[in-house]
């Protein structure tokens, strides 16, 4: 691991006071970023289509791909990076061709502005060379919300003394939040060493806000004072999470309140592609398709321009919500426990279309126009859980919980699903038997088991190897176990917490 990835920072995030022309000094200077962005995206598009017109360059990485040998591999790397080198395709590259494109814009962006922007590029060039990416892209003006740094000496700089933000000669002041505990972290945050700071803006239904995101040196503050001592088991869903610890169990729905901006967030879409059609008419077929030989530019009403930055606003809102959320789960599980076993979950491959098609087995009765009665088997469902994987983000909150977790002293650690199989497991019998997903509890040794709280018990007694449940730890705990579920079933069903098709009750 390099110093680089060993140096631990910590953000701080503060509104600035600006005034109207401040608004449209900002506004400006994110034109002149997008702009900038987009004339870098167009110079790397031009090199990436050169490097796969090159006649030694694909005949070299195919041998990588097909070698090995190591030392070979050794070779081939060096020869196609003196290939890209040749090229440009690096990060110094980049910014300096683009601090030339930078100079007309010299009094709105400082020129390690203009570095960080190309070094973003090149962050996507390297992910369509070395990664999953397909593909670089243009950015729309509104899609931009940051302007970075790379220092506290050039661009943005962040004063201390008068707790401001000063760029190019103009002071903006930072305004603190009311509540005193955010106040007495932000003061003990902002004690280290800044390392650069950021301009970021945020939609809300009157504009766009103005912060300054400052990057400092050192771990940030601790929030939580006091920290549990035990291990806890998760099985994670896609849209709850159950939680089982040596002390306590926990059955919870992630995001419970995001129905409500989805709603919001439906109803405004509806009434935008309605005003988008009524000024558009002849963008249209008369089925309603988007007629694609019509090339005129898309007219846009007052109205239409307000909801889509209404429609930013709430999709911001919901994923601050979903955030939050998060991080309040998260805190409630360390106070009991700080170390954690978790069963890995891809949930990429759980939110794609299923690539098979296949038919059902049971057969179905079609009434046909004539009339006819026919027995036929219908098309098995290809979508899965992409929907609810959008709402509720579940990879979010694993991510905040070890990201928690690491910081406290503890650690997040997966066992292998296609081995453990834990919600097919009974540990009273030593066998495995596969039930379907609409099952939500079962019985074991006489004893009727949430299916999700039984999966992360048996999470939670591991063995060492972390690929199947111990069982000798299953049949000595298996008591205190029913007692924790009935302790936190019963409290769900008090405070009226209910998810009938996830929890079974």
């Amino acid at each position: 691991m390099t110093a680089k990835a060993k140096q631990q920072t910590h953000t701080v995030t503060l509104r600035l006071k600006t005034s109207e022309y401040d608004h449209y000094m900002f506004s400006r200077r994110f034109h002149a970023l997008a702009h900038l962005h987009n004339v870098m995206v167009k110079h790397a598009k031009k090199l990436l289509i050169r490097l796969n017109h090159d006649k030694e360059y694909p005949s070299l990485r195919q041998q990588y791909a097909s070698s090995d040998d190591k030392h070979a591999r050794t070779v081939l790397s060096k020869q196609m990076k003196d290939i890209r080198l040749a090229y440009g395709l690096t990060d110094y590259s980049f910014q300096k061709y683009l601090a030339v494109c930078g100079r007309q814009y010299r009094k709105l962006l400082s020129s390690q502005q203009v570095q960080k922007e190309a070094s973003r590029v090149y962050a996507s060039v390297e992910r369509y060379l070395f990664g999953n990416g397909r593909s670089i892209h243009y950015k729309k003006y509104r899609d931009f919300d940051t302007i970075g740094g790379k220092s506290n000496l050039n661009g943005v700089c962040f004063d201390r003394s008068s707790l401001s933000v000063i760029w190019f000669g103009e002071s903006y002041q930072c305004l603190l939040p009311r509540d005193d505990n955010s106040r007495d972290y932000i003061s003990e945050a902002l004690n280290a060493d800044v390392s650069y700071c950021e301009l970021k803006r945020i939609m809300f239904p009157n504009g766009w806000h103005y912060y300054v995101v400052i990057i400092l040196k050192g771990p940030a503050p601790r929030k939580l004072k006091t920290i549990g001592s035990n291990t806890c088991g998760i099985d994670p869903g896609v849209s709850t999470m159950a939680c089982v610890s040596d002390d306590k169990a926990f059955l919870f729905e992630l995001a419970p309140d995001s129905r409500k901006y989805d709603k919001k967030i439906a109803d405004i879409q509806y009434h935008m592609d309605l005003s988008k059609r009524a000024c558009n008419p002849g963008k249209y077929n008369s089925d309603g398709a988007v007629n694609k030989n019509n090339h005129d530019p898309w007219n846009y009403s007052r109205s239409y321009r307000r909801m889509r930055d209404h429609l930013k606003y709430l999709f911001r809102k919901k994923a601050a919500y979903t955030k939050q959320s998060h991080e309040i789960q998260c805190n409630k599980l360390l106070a009991d426990s700080v170390n954690f076993i978790v069963e890995d979950m891809d949930y990429k491959a759980l939110s794609r279309r299923s690539r098979h098609t296949e038919r059902q087995a049971e057969a179905s009765q079609v009434t046909g126009n004539d009339g006819t009665i026919k027995t036929i088997h219908k098309y098995k469902r290809k979508k899965r859980f992409g929907r609810s994987i959008g709402k509720r983000a579940p990879a979010q909150f694993l991510s905040i919980l070890k990201q928690k977790a690491e910081f406290y002293g503890g650690a997040v650690v997966r066992v292998n699903t296609k081995t453990y199989k834990a919600s097919q497991y009974d540990h009273t019998t030593d066998t495995y038997a596969k039930i379907p997903l609409s099952q939500r509890s079962k019985l074991i040794d006489g004893h009727r088991v949430q299916r999700d709280l039984y999966s992360a018990f048996l999470i939670l007694n591991t063995n060492d190897s972390l690929d199947h449940p111990e069982r000798n730890k299953c049949l000595c705990t298996f008591d205190s176990f029913l007692r924790h579920q009935a302790t936190c079933i019963n409290d769900m069903i008090n405070s009226n917490t209910s998810m009938p098709q996830c929890f079974g009750f």
